[in-house]
């Protein structure tokens, strides 16, 4: 009977599961997001590429840059993924009131936002110190990363509330078109707003900087009580889940800064390099995010069960990243190419990088494919919402893994 029962939920997730194999929609779907999403993240990349002068007199300061643009994709890219399934669980409404759906994810993220971004601010000079690195104080790493993060984080939100009410009113799949949007809105605005916040703390005294970080040290403390102390309990799940989560991501995220400010001089004498990271690392965020977004809706309506292996239903979407992959990557290194030539940033040949970026990516994507699934299927298991775990998890992993694979690739091909 047991056989017969677990057979018959096989055959009907599997037919149920048919909207989520690979369809001209799917693609169609999945590439404009993507593309637009390599357009946004080709202006972080140049502002990244122009920014080589701050790099060398603010030492460290890549060590803030990328937890900081992945915590917007985190944070807002798994907001877009709740909404997502609210979409396709009939629970979704435009509606702003204090107890909606809408309102109360709303408050999370922000409230999300002011946490991590502290933290990581800490967390930045923490790391400097236990390693032995030379870098900017604590103070100037929290301003930094509480001023830029407040200031993308109300663009990325406008953003993610636009997607999501326009699937709503089109009858969107943003489970194929969230992830890729909002990872390049946050690449777009972050990076400048973090430069912005440099530019602003740098023409400050120290106990200005001092005065500055007390206060948000105190209006961290002051929310914290008041989500403790707060009666929506969708809002409050969210937080407390996801702010644990988010902590892992942004140290995993360091980690990524790390190995690449381990090989900054090689990234300082090549700029191009440094315009393709936040397009090479956010696509490969961007395909995780896709993934974890529709198996996160898979769990949730019931198409397939948290097996230890996948099963058959599973295998079109691992399929669909690397079809997205042959696409996205020879165009990081192109537009990377083409976006130094254009502004004068000393580049190597297209080729070159073409070859760097896909062979990087199609490497990171297979560690994307086999991570993706096991934390959603983790994070269900443990009656954790996956859509609160699941991208920033796989973001912080990928974030990583991504900046060891480019890194592994450029110092085979002798180019750091």
């Amino acid at each position: 009977m047991a056989d017969f029962e677990e057979d018959t939920f096989n055959d009907m997730s599997f037919r149920k599961s048919l909207q989520y194999q690979i369809t001209r929609s799917t693609l169609k779907e999945g590439f404009s997001g993507l593309l637009l999403m390599s357009f946004m993240s080709l202006a972080a990349g140049i502002v990244l590429g122009m920014m080589t002068g701050l790099l060398e007199t603010m030492p460290g300061l890549i060590l803030i840059i990328t937890p900081a643009i992945g915590m917007r994709g985190n944070i807002f890219g798994a907001m877009g993924s709740r909404l997502g399934t609210a979409l396709h669980t009939g629970m979704f409404s435009t509606s702003l009131k204090s107890g909606s759906i809408l309102s109360q994810n709303i408050f999370a993220s922000m409230i999300n936002t002011l946490v991590v971004s502290f933290a990581l601010g800490v967390m930045a000079r923490g790391l400097a110190i236990v390693l032995g690195i030379e870098s900017i104080g604590m103070v100037e790493f929290v301003l930094i990363s509480m001023i830029g993060g407040i200031i993308s984080s109300i663009f990325v939100l406008l953003i993610t509330i636009g997607v999501a009410m326009t699937g709503h009113d089109r009858g969107w799949d943003i489970d194929n078109m969230s992830a890729p949007i909002i990872t390049a809105a946050g690449d777009m605005v972050t990076l400048p707003a973090l430069f912005f916040a440099v530019i602003l703390i740098g023409g400050n005294g120290a106990t200005l900087h001092t005065i500055a970080f007390i206060m948000f040290g105190v209006m961290v403390l002051a929310i914290i009580w008041l989500t403790v102390r707060s009666k929506l309990d969708i809002m409050k799940r969210i937080v407390y889940e996801s702010i644990p989560m988010l902590l892992i991501a942004g140290f995993m995220s360091t980690i990524a800064g790390l190995v690449i400010n381990a090989k900054m001089d090689g990234f300082l004498l090549l700029p191009a390099l440094l315009v393709m990271v936040p397009l090479f690392l956010e696509d490969n965020n961007a395909l995780g995010g896709i993934l974890t977004s529709r198996l996160s809706s898979m769990l949730h309506t019931g198409m397939f069960k948290p097996n230890v292996f996948p099963k058959k239903q599973i295998l079109p979407n691992f399929l669909l990243l690397y079809l997205y992959s042959l696409v996205v990557f020879p165009l990081v290194g192109i537009s990377a190419f083409v976006a130094s030539m254009l502004m004068g940033i000393t580049t190597t040949d297209v080729w070159t990088l073409i070859f760097i970026s896909t062979a990087a990516g199609l490497t990171a994507v297979t560690i994307v494919n086999f991570v993706g699934y096991y934390v959603a299927v983790a994070a269900y298991r443990f009656r954790l919402d996956p859509d609160n775990h699941s991208i920033p998890m796989m973001s912080s992993i990928v974030d990583a893994f991504g900046a060891l694979c480019l890194v592994a690739v450029l110092m085979i091909a002798n180019m750091v």
